[in-house]
């Protein structure tokens, strides 16, 4: 009895507690300026998309999981060497802490990046002719916001890798192997939350 009791409680306590969030559906996309670092390679514009899922808590704080395509790497400024083009799939978390009026916002948070290319699968039937980048990387990001009452949101975010590419071993792109190649890009973009 005590047990059916306590499954009920927790049940009720549960949906009142999602009872008072908002969550709603929403899509990102905007532009990346993304550069590897501690490389002669240069900034490399590209755009992102994705989808998100944004739970307000309350007025100061929302948490918006996301998933989203990010094409990233960097611009080769010398005839003989190809870019660097890195296709990702992160998932990330955004925390999001909105000042008072719930208008403008600070975003902090961790995400996972798969890297499209050079995932495991590709690596292991690999014919070894071509440079090969890690197969994940793990990054943190910050950045700011606007959000107007219609459910759009501006945004400008700072993201920065956190495991080396390790994809220039023979020095062709600047590295000298004692500095880790990592990714930096900065995105602008918008969000805008869907109403069903």
């Amino acid at each position: 009895m005590k047990t059916k009791l306590l499954i009920l409680f927790l049940i009720v306590s549960s949906t009142t507690v999602f009872s008072q969030e908002k969550t709603k559906m929403a899509l990102r996309m905007g532009l990346n300026s993304s550069k590897v670092l501690n490389s002669n390679l240069h900034s490399k514009y590209a755009p992102y998309a994705g989808v998100a899922l944004a739970i307000q808590f309350n007025d100061t704080y929302a948490l918006q999981p996301e998933i989203t395509y990010s094409k990233q790497g960097g611009k080769s400024e010398i005839p003989e060497l190809d870019d660097i083009d890195i296709n990702y799939l992160y998932i990330s978390v955004a925390n999001k802490i909105f000042t008072e009026g719930g208008h403008f916002h600070f975003i902090l948070g961790p995400s996972i990046d798969f890297n499209f290319n050079d995932n495991f699968i590709n690596l292991i039937n690999s014919d070894g002719d071509n440079f090969e980048v890690t197969p994940i990387d793990l990054a943190v990001f910050g950045g700011i916001g606007i959000e107007f009452d219609f459910g759009l949101a501006l945004e400008l975010r700072y993201k920065q890798g956190l495991i080396d590419l390790d994809f220039n071993d023979d020095g062709q792109y600047g590295n000298n192997n004692e500095n880790n190649q990592l990714n930096r890009v900065i995105q602008i973009g918008a969000l805008y939350k869907l109403n069903f």
